[in-house]
């Protein structure tokens, strides 16, 4: 039934009821979408909200199907018989895939810009170095598709070709999808030549991927590096090495979703198959995208030394080039032959990345990080970012961390 109640300033409100059902909140999904859900939910809005979610017994279920009754639902997916009998019952639906089934009704969606997200990441794997590239699709999936275009059209815009790996996993069967995932991949990775980078599909294919690689003896980083997306944090972190990752912007994807679905319960007409995409602002940077063996050894050196220093203090060309061996020309030559950038500029670039990093993780201040990472002072640390990535500190935590890094 609907319901109404009387506000603090004796206006009638509605109130609505909201069925919320996402994919296994075990996989940390659910869980990045629930704040956004919530800070609408509770920024004046009459929204009693029901969620599907396991409890183990101890409180009884919801359930969220074609028998549900209520004003909207914000939803991962569905069947064709679910659309239809919410059409049926008039119920706002909110879908949170970009999947949807054929020969039924499109709901409104908003989903990660998977076409940005495979940008994301090639930029991210032509900054190691290499020049060979791999996708791991699977040719089933909508979104597998937006992502390897994504990825494809930017390595083009460079000058790269992608191999396609396809592992159809949604297309085999439960009892038998692990042992097919696995066959099939160390099959079709066995034809990859190294150096080589690999951009999976999601943080479980890139999972499936290292443990393929690891069966044919290719090391991860070294020979092929290895990036998903969701940033899931047991899937990035159970995996040796530990998975560089696409982070799902849930928070904003949540809050932008329930909006949404307010105004549509509201009255707004908005039209069937219509889709906000929402752009991912964050890559994190784990060992799996480390370095990379290079055909040229002194880079490679010269990289290992970069690596291993700049967390903790700056790193002079002079210094570089010690260790490396070489005079300072021919290191530039090298580096500009196989990066496209100085030694100065790739000292530079990683050092800001991982001062991008404190600032999305942690709560620190300027000094502190300043600090941590080896930088004279505070207003040291401001001038190298503002000069490297165009934006203050401040400004780059205020904007949710979006690095413009490449």
């Amino acid at each position: 039934m609907k319901s109404k109640r009387i506000n603090a300033i004796g206006e009638l409100k509605r109130r609505y009821r909201v069925g919320v059902r996402l994919i296994d909140w075990s996989q940390g999904f659910g869980y990045r979408l629930f704040p956004g859900i919530l800070e609408v939910a509770r920024s004046g809005n009459e929204l009693e909200l029901e969620f599907e979610q396991p409890s183990g017994g101890d409180i009884a279920p919801v359930r969220i199907d074609e028998t549900w009754e209520g004003d909207g639902l914000l939803v991962f997916r569905y069947t064709a018989a679910e659309a239809m009998a919410w059409k049926r019952k008039g119920i706002s639906v909110v879908n949170l895939s970009a999947e949807h089934p054929s020969n039924a009704p499109v709901f409104p969606r908003v989903t990660l810009d998977n076409d940005a997200a495979g940008t994301m990441a090639a930029l991210h794997l032509m900054t190691l170095g290499l020049r060979n590239f791999a996708y791991w699709h699977d040719s089933h999936r909508r979104y597998s598709h937006e992502r390897l275009e994504g990825f494809r059209r930017e390595l083009a815009r460079h000058g790269y070709d992608v191999q396609v790996v396809d592992v159809p996993a949604s297309h085999y069967p439960d009892a038998t999808r692990a042992a097919k995932i696995e066959d099939l991949a160390w099959r079709l990775l066995g034809k990859l030549e190294p150096p080589l980078g690999l951009f999976a599909k999601d943080d479980i294919a890139a999972v499936c991927a290292v443990r393929a690689l690891a069966t044919l003896g290719l090391r991860c980083p070294e020979d092929i590096p290895v990036l998903g997306v969701n940033d899931d944090m047991v899937h990035c972190s159970i995996t040796r090495p530990a998975l560089s990752s696409v982070r799902y912007p849930g928070r904003m994807i949540g809050s932008q979703a329930t909006q949404l679905l307010l105004r549509m319960m509201q009255g707004e007409d908005v039209p069937e198959g219509s889709r906000m995409l929402v752009k991912p602002q964050q890559l994190t940077v784990r060992e799996s995208t480390g370095l990379v063996e290079l055909p040229d050894e002194v880079v490679t050196k010269a990289m290992r030394f970069i690596r291993a220093t700049i967390p903790t203090r700056g790193v002079s060309v002079e210094e570089l080039c010690r260790t490396a061996g070489v005079s300072r020309e021919l290191l530039r030559q090298r580096f500009q032959t196989v990066l496209s950038r100085t030694p100065k500029e790739e000292i530079d670039r990683q050092r800001a990345q991982i001062v991008c990093d404190h600032l999305r993780r942690t709560t620190w201040t300027i000094d502190r990080i300043a600090g941590d990472l080896g930088f004279g002072a505070a207003d040291e640390l401001c001038r190298f970012f503002k000069r490297t990535t165009g934006s203050t500190p401040g400004e780059f935590r205020r904007q949710g961390g979006a690095s413009k890094i490449h």
